[in-house]
This record gives C-alpha cells, structure tokens and sequence, in this order.
C-alpha cells in the first residue's frame, strides 16, 4: 500500500475533521469542551438577569451544526446520525419508553413532594406559567405552544451531544462503560438547573433533598437513552424517546395544572 492510499483510509476512518485534533487533541477532550461551551451558554441564558430565550436557541443551533463541523462523514456515522436501525417499531417503542419514565417522573414528584416547591412538577408549571396562561388560552393550546420545541429542540441537540459525542468519543478512548457513566452523570449535571439550583432576588438557592433526587433521575434518564440509542444503533431513537418524555411531562402538567 502507498503513502497515498494509507493516508486516505486514515481520513475514512477518522472521527474528527484534522484541525480539531491538531489543535484540541483526543476527540473525549473536543467532547467535553464541546459540552462546557454549549452547558455554558444555556446556564447563562437561565440564570441572566435579562430575558436571554435566544441563548437557548443560539446552544441548540450549536448542538445540531456541530456534527457537521467537527466531524468526518465516518464521525457522523459514528454518532448515530444515519437511518440505519430507525425503523417505524423501534421509533414508536423509543417514543413509549420516554413517555413512560416522563409519566413515573411526574408522579413521583406528586407523590413525595406534592404542590410543594420542593416538587420538580411545581417548577416545570411555574417555568412554563401554566398558572398564568390558565383561562388566557386553552389547555390544547398550550401544549402547541410547547410541543414544537419539546419535540424538536431539546431533544435532537441533546442526543446529538451526549448519546453522540460524549458516548462515541469517550468508548474510543476508554471503554463504553466509562463513557455512559460520563454521557449520563453530564447529563444530569447539565439539568440541575430544571430544579436543584434556582434564583430570585435574593441570589442562587439549592433543593438540596429534592434536587438531589431529580439529578438521579435525570441520570437514570440519561442512561434509558443512552440503552436505546446503543440497543438499535441509532441517535434518532433516543430522539424519539426524548421527545416521547418531555410531551409526556409537559402533556401530564398542562392537564393538572389546567384544569
């Protein structure tokens, strides 16, 4: 084999494009970074002082372009980006696997914690002001209102960082339990703002029993994706059960804080 071909079968095979490994290193390093800068962005746009809904959109748009960035066509493949193991069954029982651990979040939270503020549910409905929207629009209506970003935000830019990069970059380096304990703790770490930490006037606060626990089940929500995206091979099952947990969450507090 000449220089030439060995140089092209190292290009197929590569994971990331040349300048990020030259200039960042191990493709687990250009994860993590990856996942600091987009975690970043969207803790900034929680905790600012100032109305900042585009930072959300802005670290979205970051997630779903960065594919296309940082990796090769094999590093795409890699991810999980193909259709390959997305099939019409496996879609549907991803999407009913969300929703059922959506449907035991929220009835956990009822169960130990009620209309307390300590209850993740009470803060998903003051976060989405279902309170205030009661008797301005329908309930139907409200769901529309959140049901595209539910679907399609979140849950393709959260797949693709954590299921994807962080999953595949840190099994080529270490090994796949290492980097489902990674992708999932990342995970839940990332959405300790959900609950665990929140703000007022008077500064940051801690749900420290609480939010202990929902940083548990975001872990272990983390992990069911992370199963289903390695059991069929693809991202966009975990997509699908994504988008099946925040409809069923978001669907289940519309109707009992609405009615």
């Amino acid at each position: 084999m000449n220089a030439d071909q060995s140089s092209s079968n190292t290009d197929r095979s590569a994971f990331l494009k040349p300048f990020w490994t030259r200039t960042f290193g191990p493709s687990w390093v250009v994860s993590l970074l990856l996942m600091i800068l987009l975690g970043g962005v969207r803790y900034v746009a929680v905790f600012s002082p100032y109305p900042a809904q585009a930072l959300f959109f802005l670290q979205y748009a970051g997630a779903w372009f960065a594919p296309f960035v940082i990796l090769t066509t094999n590093g795409r493949y890699q991810i999980g980006l193909h259709e390959r193991g997305a099939t019409a069954a496996n879609m549907a029982l991803a999407a009913l696997a969300g929703a059922a651990y959506g449907l035991i979040t929220f009835g956990l939270g009822m169960v130990l914690y009620g209309d307390s503020p300590e209850n993740w549910c009470v803060t998903l409905r003051d976060y989405l002001r279902l309170i205030e929207l009661r008797g301005v629009m329908p309930p139907i209506g409200v769901f529309a209102l959140f049901a595209v970003p539910a679907i399609l935000f979140a849950p393709l830019a959260d797949e693709i960082l954590f299921r994807g990069f962080i999953q595949t970059a840190f099994t080529r380096s270490w090994n796949p339990y290492v980097a489902t304990a990674v992708n999932c703790a990342s995970f839940g770490i990332t959405y300790l703002y959900f609950h665990a930490i929140w703000s007022d006037a008077a500064g940051l606060h801690i749900h420290l029993v609480s939010g202990g626990i929902a940083l548990a089940l975001f872990t272990g929500l983390g992990l069911l994706f992370t199963l289903i995206r390695l059991y069929t091979g693809t991202l966009w099952t975990a997509v699908a059960a994504h988008a099946g947990f925040n409809l069923m969450l978001i669907g289940v507090a519309i109707f009992v804080y609405m009615r």
